[in-house]
């Protein structure tokens, strides 16, 4: 293992050791969840902060290139900002925060809709077009190097199993 490999397991080693600590002290406790949640919770960060890493070199983030991408993919090539909001799973106040830093860099434009001037659309300018299709296969080089640490049927795996945590996760907040 290599001193980063090492460091993250160092890392989430302190949280085992607290969990298995309170496991001691507080009886009952679903100790293997626990561990599960954390541990999901602390590959995420880890796997979303190398992602930004990655994408501030285009002066970009998960959001902002995924509202990017969101627009790019949009059969009428624009989004109003509370159907980003919808789509990025994200409050309306940090869509627009990154929105203006969007337009500000050049890359979306906002426009009155034609149907109901109260709405604003967002579109992508030339730039941001040309953004798009310059990053998309660098990110998904990147994402390929990620999650290549599991072989295909890994993969396949995975992605049942956290479909079976979403929909799980659904019956749990409707009861």
């Amino acid at each position: 293992m290599n001193n980063v490999g090492r460091a993250v397991d160092d890392s989430f080693s302190y949280f085992e050791q607290g969990i298995e600590r309170m496991a001691r002290r507080v009886e009952g406790m679903p100790v293997d969840h626990v561990v599960l949640k954390r541990l999901f919770v602390f590959t995420y960060q880890q796997m979303q902060d190398s992602y930004n890493a990655f994408l501030s070199q285009f002066g970009l983030n998960d959001n902002t290139f995924l509202a990017l991408v969101l627009i790019y993919n949009n059969p009428e090539g624009q989004l109003n900002p509370c159907e980003l909001s919808n789509r990025l799973i994200s409050s309306r106040a940090n869509v627009t925060r990154f929105s203006d830093e969007l337009v500000n860099a050049g890359w979306v434009e906002r426009k009155a809709s034609t149907e109901d001037r109260r709405r604003v659309e967002l579109s992508l300018t030339p730039a941001g077009q040309t953004l798009v299709e310059a990053v998309l296969p660098k990110v998904w080089e990147r994402l390929v190097q990620q999650w290549g640490v599991l072989d295909e049927g890994e993969m396949k795996e995975l992605n049942r199993l956290l479909r079976k945590l979403l929909a799980g996760q659904a019956k749990v907040d409707a009861s």
